[in-house]
């Protein structure tokens, strides 16, 4: 046997399928089991005692399949017959059989009858009294037992046969409570496993009676336990039923019965809370099932259960006690009335089943069958709305509350089908939602959250038409959530907000900003860092003009928490109304509406987009997203004073809208360190598709029109408040209304003063009442419908649009022109229009007397049908009509708009509601994204002042992070849409909270502190023994700045600004936001915001906030190169003072009182730097009154926060800035090193300088220049942020340079008064970026650069001296690049930078060595040249530039000397370079001699638009033809300068190159070119007094006379056979012309003597020359001899000394090579015949005058030359006492001569001192010749 242990059966289990022999088996466990536990009981163990009943061990004497011939066929068709009518008829049928069967089984004589036999029964011996129910029962589980013998599959017996013994029991109210709970048992096992299969469609009558019986199910009371226990069964019973396969089958009775049984044992309050929560779970249970049909039902569906032959069917709420018909499932538990006893009546527990079971008589038969529908849920739902009125007093809160969770699961199952049936959605927007609403108005805080989960649920599925009901909601809920007002508690002095007090321990204290040090102030300066919390915050809170104050409330622009009162008036501001504003809630119950407030507004994130849709661009409604904005923003603050648990979460509503906003924008979400600040690890991003679709029939531009349109009425109306003219002007201004006064006029005034809500009520009715507007008042009234209403009616209807005025006459005109109006309309009960009038003013004094106060005894209705006799038209009106008149009025007051508040004001609010016939709602769910630009340009500033409010009070790091991510979503959406205007305030506003914004220059006032021996101490940086001091003096090029690189890490900067910094927790999240935010929205960054961000990083930089890493420069020209600070450059500086110093007291002795007065200037101008020279131990005092640990402190945190942030992505702004990068650029650029506004020697500029440090000079030169600038790191910071965007990516040169040409133009024209390390930077940046753009091959670009960097070429010396070495390295890196295209850029201005750089003296001191500088000049030099020499550029065009810059930077003496003993042997080098080049340019133009082009080149490429001062100075005229033989002689001209310098290994090669270049010359034009152009103005160069006195140059003056005498001798014959005029380029004969050292002036306006020829021109010179080197030598040779008459005299005994002997002794030997080379040269003319033969020479004009230059100087030289002529000595010198003379003539007074031989080394001395000078004074321009 199965266990028949019903206690352990769940409640519901899964429906398994027994085997064929099991289910017989638990049959008949479940007999046994009832059989027995009906034998325990007294009352039925007597029948089965008498009658034999209780037998177990029956059923086997059947044959399978057969049943007793007792059942007779009549039986069997009453019992076939009722299975189709309802279950009651059913089970009287049912008990009829038994009572058959049972009289069949226990009489004797009966048997017979059925084959016709006589019946030998007595009819009297029947069985019959209360105990026939009892017999019938056990009858019926024998019956059963003998039933299922031998049936093998329980589908092939009637389901009816099986279950109507154990339904007989349940239905039994005689039946105790233990035995009714095993017959629930069972049948919950016979569903479960299967027995009772009502999948099938033939289970439909066995379902309902099953249905039947248990709903009505009755026991015996015995006690609670066990009567609760059979009522939780029963719950299991029908659970099972409606859940099992064919409960979708149950009739709209049964569900009715079924729903009505759960919910009265729910609602039953004696019962167990166990088996009330019991109930009420299979309450939700069972709710969730029927409704879930809903969604399987259409609309054609509910129209068809909607019919009028549905069936009628109820559920009764009514309480009722037990053993009544009704729904009470309440056992009689205690009470006195209660017995267990055989009496059944007395105590019978019922589950609504009536004493005798009948058919419910409204429930029509037919219908039975069908399954339930839409009246069986309209009835359940009719019944749960109704427990939920809070204004019916006959259902408790605990029913209401049931009720509303009951809706709750019925909402969450179907609430989008609910509202397709009209018959559930009328309920929904009727008595629900009333009631729900009411519930809100009431602080029951137990109700109020699940009312407001049954709202959210309404609104999410009936939006379309609940346009009234969420206005009416959200001004009720916002207006119980307004801040509370001040009031003062009773006993208390000070006024305290209501409500609970606002902790102030724990996260809910405002947190003061991270203190460190208390106090720190400076004894001058009068500085302090502030150590009260609320510094800064009027900082904060100003930080800049937010918006205009139409778009901020004034509840946002304060400094406090917004009160109660200004959120009225932002209330009233919107056009709200009045009486939807609900009271002000406390405690849990303003908790619990602020928690719904927040879960509808983020639920839906269309929601806020559909609010402005349908309310603000709504004339007829308030702005009430408007106001929710508004309103939201203000309480997101977390006030020092307010709850921040409110704040928190309107600040999470804000978020919510602003972050989904970003969202639609596709904004990234935060990532990164960015992230972590936020507090986000991962990022999980919604979809944005959404259940309802979009039914917006709008666009974006009409809505705005709806939008301006409305705006125009709210400021019509608000005039009209004022002044109604004002309005009216202002509306026919508008063109909304005529200005003439036309009825048509008067119409659409009407139409104004109807539809506009805003108007004043009482302004309104004051206005339609004067006599004036009369066409207005009856234009009005028109307006309005009064077809089938009562005159009471349609007064309500009127009087609530305006308030009647006070004066009886005024109210007399409108009630007059109403009753016309509403007489028109036809009533049925008023007579006529006076009738209309006399009753309109009765019931207005009708509700005066009703409802006023200050009425003591109130009309009755015979008093007011007494005073309306005869008044219609004659007659009394009709009395019901004035019944139902009086009624209503007396019921529901006349309420007039301004009283419509409180709860009046409700229920005025929702009648208005629910007769709305407005527009159904439009959605903008998936279409959201196109209207957030629009509502964000609108609302940005709101939601950045309630943001800024909160950074700047924030009390938790959670506040912070909600803040910041809002921020970030406002600003990604803003950068999204273009609206730079939210993205430049918010960045200004953060970085006026960081406080390193518009900072005072006395913020930036700095000490440096250093650390030794454990103790930090300020840092003298021009003292020499200082650590900067000494690794600024003891080290060069990169090695010193890696070494003042290392002592700025190991220092620190101080000033107020970092200190401030340093402690101010605010300021620097707020700094790590503003990068972060601009790092990644930079391309939508306006000016102003650019503006904000520069000025934080200016200050940044200047207080040495920035790690040197960030302020680390790549500079490919100087390594380890960065940007130092003010300190450093001065230490910089200071040591090079010292350094120059030293040098001219140690090397120019003889100048030591002048250069004493430079440095008493100097000392003067830089008091503390004499000091520091004097006194190196000299100890300056902190500044600020605080230990030096604790400023170091301070200032690390600030380091921290900048290292932290993103600042250094401003050097990678160009990747992702787009289109703004100009726009950044040009900002930049307004930041780069600028001069001095002010005038040099001003009292600002001084007052400047005896107060900040920075203002000290750099360099010794600026030291006595007052002009220098300021040094400001922060502008050489961003000057170098720009260079780095086009050394990073060439390509963006074309946007980066047009941004900043001006400002670096403006920088190079100004160079003179711009700080030197400024200028540095600039030229380096300019000449890096020019060679990195030249990679790109934009040549415009790198033109336009060379253009500004040619304007230092009008910067003094000074200055350009100190850019020489950058601009040597920079163009040397340009021409390494490409100097082919750098030549087609711009070659005038690079030859230009080169020639200065030739003339810069001081290479030798400068940051680069001499011989890099040099090195690289010369390497550019050379590769031009191999590009004219390979033809890659045009020759003609070129060559007189390359060859005059070459020539510029031939050196003299005393240059080659100091280049020589900077580098060793680097002069020689440089100029062995330079001759080779110049020998390469010489060859250039022979080779070109045989090109097409000499007769006619062309101009050099510059000589038009600037003459060349190098080539002025070389002799090539610019406005000569450059023709080969020109170009030529110009290279030997300056080659041949190199010939005449003191160093001999440079001499001897310029000797040689000189020599090779002139032997292989061929042609006339050239050698004469040769001769007249080169080697003569060579040799009168060295024919210098003090070059011939030079004794070292004698084997230079022999190698000229020897290459002179030969190359003549070499071409004698092709000069004497070319024709006169030949030899047009030589030059003048004259010895005493003055050329240069280097450059023989070549004077091209002299002609050429043309009636010689060549040879005679170039002998005769030649002549000339070796004469003078002859008469020279005799002078020297006769003062060297002791007995020379010479040798005496005014000399006396000078004349023996060794020295000058030795001196001359030089000019002795040149003489004799000089008249042997004479000699050489006469021999061979005279043997070629030049001269003529012998007969002839006497006649030849050279013959004569050779010898009358010769004779002059050795008139032996003759004889001794042809002593064939020593015969005839008349022949050589006709004159010998005129050649004397002529001699003496042309050499000088030999006593001259001796005096300047004698002489020389003073003179030499003296003329060195004198080019030094004269240097100094002008450099750059060196004299050829000092004499």
């Amino acid at each position: 046997m199965l266990s028949s242990d019903a206690s352990a059966e769940p409640r519901s289990t899964p429906f398994v399928p027994l085997s064929a022999e099991s289910w017989r088996l638990l049959v008949e466990a479940e007999i046994d089991t009832l059989v027995r536990e009906l034998r325990k009981n007294a009352l039925w163990a007597e029948a089965v005692e008498r009658d034999g009943l209780g037998a177990l061990w029956v059923g086997g004497s059947r044959w399978p399949g057969t049943q007793d011939v007792g059942q007779d066929a009549e039986a069997t068709e009453a019992i076939a017959q009722a299975d189709s009518n309802s279950p009651g008829h059913r089970a009287l049928t049912q008990i009829d059989r038994y009572r058959r069967e049972f009289a069949s089984r226990r009489t004797l004589g009966r048997a017979g009858e059925c084959i016709g036999l006589a019946s030998f029964a007595d009819r009297n011996d029947d069985s019959d009294g209360d105990d026939m129910g009892r017999v019938m029962i056990l009858e019926s589980f024998l019956l059963l037992r003998e039933a299922i013998n031998g049936v093998s599959d329980p589908h092939l017996m009637d389901l009816q046969a099986i279950i109507d013994p154990f339904l007989l029991v349940i239905r039994d109210a005689e039946t105790t409570g233990p035995i009714t709970r095993c017959a629930l048992v069972s049948i919950q096992r016979f569903i479960s496993h299967g027995i009772v299969d009502l999948s099938r469609i033939e289970a439909v009558p066995a379902l309902l009676e099953m249905t039947q019986a248990v709903t009505h199910c009755r026991f015996e009371a015995t006690d609670a336990a066990s009567d609760e226990a059979v009522l939780m069964q029963i719950l299991n019973v029908l659970g099972a039923l409606v859940l099992s396969p064919g409960g979708s089958r149950l009739n709209d009775v049964s569900v009715c019965e079924i729903m009505e049984t759960v919910l009265s044992m729910s609602c039953q309050m004696r019962l167990s809370e166990m088996l009330r929560k019991a109930a009420e779970s299979t309450l939700f249970m069972l709710v969730t099932f029927v409704f879930g049909k809903l969604n399987d039902m259409h609309e054609g569906g509910s129209a068809l259960l909607e019919r009028d032959d549905a069936p009628a069917v109820a559920i009764s709420t009514d309480k009722q006690q037990p053993g009544q018909s009704g729904s009470s499932t309440e056992p009689k538990q205690g009470d006195d009335n209660t017995e267990h006893s055989p009496q059944p009546a007395a105590s019978v527990v019922s589950l609504g089943a009536p004493q005798s079971v009948e058919p419910a008589a409204s429930v029509a038969p037919p219908e039975s069958q069908q399954c339930f529908g839409l009246p069986a849920i309209r009835e359940l739902y009719r019944v749960l709305v109704a427990l939920t009125n809070p204004q019916d007093l006959q259902y408790t809160d605990t029913m209401r509350l049931l009720a509303l969770n009951t809706l709750q699961a019925a909402f969450q199952k179907a609430c989008y089908a609910m509202a397709a049936f009209a018959a559930l959605r009328e309920l929904t927007l009727g008595d629900l939602s009333h009631s729900l609403l009411l519930i809100l108005q009431r602080d029951q805080s137990s109700l109020i959250s699940p009312a407001l989960r049954v709202l959210y649920l309404l609104f999410a599925s009936h939006r379309r038409d609940t346009k009234g009901h969420l206005e009416l909601f959200l001004c009720q809920t916002l207006g119980r959530v307004m801040a509370l007002p001040e009031l003062a508690r009773p006993g208390s002095r000070s006024p305290l907000r209501r409500g609970p007090a606002t902790p102030t321990t724990g996260a809910q204290r405002v947190l003061p900003k991270p203190r460190v040090v208390p106090e720190i102030s400076g004894p001058d300066s009068g500085l302090r860092i502030n150590d009260k919390t609320d510094t800064g915050s009027s900082r904060r809170g100003s930080a800049a003009s937010m918006h205009d104050d139409a778009a901020i409330p004034a509840l946002l622009a304060a400094d406090t928490a917004p009160t109660y009162e200004q959120e009225v008036e932002l209330y009233d501001s919107a056009s709200l109304k009045k009486g939807m504003r609900g009271r002000l809630a406390t405690q849990e119950t303003r908790r619990q509406l602020l928690e719904g407030l927040h879960h509808l507004l983020i639920g839906d994130e269309a929601l806020l987009t559909d609010l402005w849709v349908n309310y603000d661009c709504d004339v007829q409604r308030g702005n009430m997203f408007d106001f929710l904005v508004s309103f939201v923003a203000a309480r997101a603050v977390p006030w020092p004073d307010a709850r921040n648990d409110e704040s928190e979460a309107y600040l999470d509503i804000m978020l919510h809208h602003l972050i989904r906003m970003a969202v639609r924008a596709g904004a990234a979400p935060p990532t990164g360190q960015w992230a972590r600040l936020l507090g986000v690890s991962h990022v999980v991003t919604r979809s944005d598709s959404t259940d309802a679709p979009a039914t917006t029939p709008l666009t974006m531009a009409q809505l705005l029109d709806r939008k301006q349109h409305k705006d125009t009425m709210m400021r019509a109306a608000r005039l009209f408040n004022e002044k109604p003219k004002d309005g009216i002007a202002y509306l026919q201004r508008a063109n909304v209304l005529s200005r003439d006064n036309s009825t048509e006029m008067a119409q659409q005034l009407a139409s104004f003063l109807r539809e506009t809500p805003t108007i004043n009520k009482r302004l309104l009715g004051e206005y339609l009442s004067k006599p004036s507007n009369l066409e207005v008042l009856q234009a009005y009234l028109g307006l309005f419908d009064f077809s089938g209403r009562r005159l009471d009616e349609a007064m309500r209807s009127l009087l609530g649009t305006f308030r009647l005025p006070g004066e009886s006459q005024q109210i007399e005109r409108i009630m007059e022109t109403f009753s016309a109006v509403y007489f028109a309309s036809d009533p049925p009960d008023i007579a006529s229009k006076d009738a209309a009038f006399i009753l309109a003013y009765a019931i207005i004094m009708l509700n005066t007397d009703q409802h006023s106060p200050q009425v003591k005894g109130r009309m009755k209705f015979e008093d007011f049908a007494r005073n309306l006799r005869g008044v219609n038209d004659g007659h009394d009106f009709r009395a019901g009509f004035l019944t139902d008149v009086y009624n209503a009025i007396r019921d529901h007051e006349l309420v007039f708009p301004a009283e419509h508040e409180g709860a009046a004001g409700f229920e005025y609010a929702w009648h208005a509601v629910a007769a709305d016939n407005a527009s159904p709602w439009m959605s903008t769910s998936g279409q959201t994204g196109e209207f957030d630009r629009g509502l964000l340009a609108a609302t940005w500033p709101r939601f950045l002042q309630s943001l800024a409010r909160t950074l700047a009070h924030f009390p938790s790091d959670h506040t912070l992070r909600l803040a910041l991510s809002g921020l970030h979503a406002l600003v990604a959406s803003a950068a999204h849409f273009g609206l730079s205007a939210c993205v430049n305030e918010a960045l200004l506003l953060l970085a006026s909270m960081t406080g390193l914004h518009s900072v005072s220059s006395d913020m930036l006032i700095s000490q440096v502190l250093v650390k030794s021996y454990n103790r930090y101490s300020v840092l003298d940086a021009e003292s020499p023994t200082s650590s900067l001091g000494v690794a600024a003096e003891g080290f060069a090029g990169s090695e010193q700045r890696l070494k003042l690189q290392e002592q700025e890490d190991v220092s620190v900067q101080v000033t107020q600004a970092a200190l401030q910094f340093g402690q101010d927790y605010r300021g620097q999240v707020a700094f790590v936001a503003l990068f972060e935010l601009a790092a990644q929205f930079s391309s939508a960054i306006g000016r102003q915001g650019w503006d904000a961000l520069l000025d934080v990083v200016h200050v940044a930089v200047d207080a040495d906030l920035l790690p040197r890493q960030l302020r680390t420069i790549e500079d490919p020209i100087f390594e380890h190169m960065w940007v130092p600070r003010t300190s450093t450059l001065l230490a910089m500086d200071a040591a090079q003072l010292r350094i120059r110093a030293r040098r001219l007291g140690a090397g120019e002795g003889q100048r030591d009182g002048q250069q004493g007065g430079l440095l008493s200037a100097i000392s003067s101008f830089w008091g503390s730097s004499a000091e520091s020279q004097t006194s190196p131990t000299r100890r300056q005092e902190l500044r600020w009154r605080a230990a030096p640990e604790q400023l170091v402190g301070l200032i690390s945190r600030g380091q921290m926060a900048v290292r932290a942030s993103a600042i250094g992505s401003l050097s990678n702004l160009g990747n992702d800035i787009g289109s703004a990068l100009p726009l950044f650029l040009t900002v930049l650029a307004e930041r780069f090193p600028q001069p001095p506004p002010s005038q040099p020697g001003s009292p600002a500029d001084a007052a400047d300088d005896a107060r900040s440090p920075v203002t000290k000079p750099a360099s010794i030169d600026s030291a006595v220049d007052a002009t220098q600038a300021h040094y400001v790191p922060s502008s050489v910071y961003l000057f170098e942020l720009a260079v780095q965007l086009v050394l990073a990516e060439p390509t963006r040169a074309s946007t980066v340079w047009p941004a900043i040409e001006p400002a670096v133009q403006r920088m190079l024209e100004s160079a003179d008064t711009l700080h030197h390390f400024a200028l540095e930077r600039c030229v380096s940046g300019l000449l890096n970026m020019a060679a990195r753009v030249l990679e790109t091959d934009q040549l415009e670009l790198v033109e336009r650069m060379l253009r500004c960097l040619g304007l230092l070429r009008d910067s003094d010396e000074r200055t350009f001296h100190g850019v020489a070495p950058t601009l040597a390295e920079g163009i040397g890196r340009l021409a390494d690049t490409d100097l082919q295209a750098l030549l087609a850029a711009n070659w005038a201005i690079v030859r230009l930078l080169l020639k200065r750089l030739a003339h810069v003296p001081d290479f030798a001191e400068a940051h680069v060595g001499t011989s890099n500088c040099m090195r690289r000049i010369l390497h550019v030099l050379v590769e031009v040249v191999v590009l004219l020499k390979c033809g890659a550029i045009d020759v003609p065009t070129y060559f007189a530039d390359v060859l005059d810059t070459l020539a510029a930077f031939v050196p003299n003496d005393r240059a080659l000397s100091a280049l020589a003993a900077s580098s060793h042997m680097a002069g020689s080098e440089i100029a062995s370079k330079l001759i080779a080049l110049l020998y390469d340019m010489q060859e250039l133009a022979r080779l070109q001699s045989g090109d097409s082009a000499p007769h006619s080149p062309p101009h050099s490429p510059h000589a038009q638009t600037e003459p060349s001062i190098a080539s002025v100075a070389s002799g090539l005229p610019r406005h000569s033809k450059t023709t080969p033989m020109m170009m030529w002689i110009g290279a030997m001209s300056a080659l041949s300068g190199f010939v005449c310098l003191g160093n001999r290994e440079v001499r001897q090669l310029a000797c040689s190159q000189v020599q090779k270049a002139i032997s292989g010359l061929a042609g006339v034009s050239w050698v004469s070119g040769a001769f007249g152009r080169v080697l003569f103005p060579l040799m009168d160069t060295l024919l210098r007094a003090d070059l011939l006195a030079d004794s070292s140059m004698e084997d230079t003056h022999a190698r000229c006379i020897s290459m002179l005498t030969m190359v003549f001798l070499h071409n004698a014959g092709a000069l004497h056979a070319a024709p006169a005029g030949t030899g047009s380029y030589l030059g003048s004969p004259s010895l005493g012309s003055r050329l240069g050292p280097t450059y023989p002036q070549l004077d091209s306006d002299k002609p050429e003597p043309a009636s010689d020829s060549p040879l005679s021109y170039i002998w005769l010179r030649l002549i000339a020359i070796l004469s003078v080197y002859i008469h020279t030598g005799k002078l020297a040779s006769s003062r060297l001899d002791p007995q020379s008459p010479d040798a005496v005299g005014k000399h006396g005994a000078s004349l023996g000394n060794k020295q000058a002997a030795e001196r001359r002794r030089h000019l002795s030997v040149l003489g004799e090579m000089a008249e042997e080379s004479l000699k050489n040269c006469l021999l061979v003319l005279d043997s070629m015949e030049i001269f003529g033969d012998s007969t002839e020479r006497q006649d030849s004009v050279l013959w004569r005058g050779t010898w009358e230059q010769l004779d002059k100087i050795s008139p032996q030289l003759k004889q001794q030359v042809f002593p064939q002529l020593a015969d005839n000595p008349t022949e050589g010198a006709d004159n010998p006492t005129e050649a004397t003379d002529n001699s003496t003539e042309a050499t000088g007074n030999p006593a001259e001569v001796s005096d300047t031989l004698e002489t020389r080394p003073a003179v030499v001395e003296t003329r060195e001192v004198e080019q030094q000078q004269q240097q100094e004074k002008q450099p750059g321009v060196v004299e050829a010749e000092t004499e």
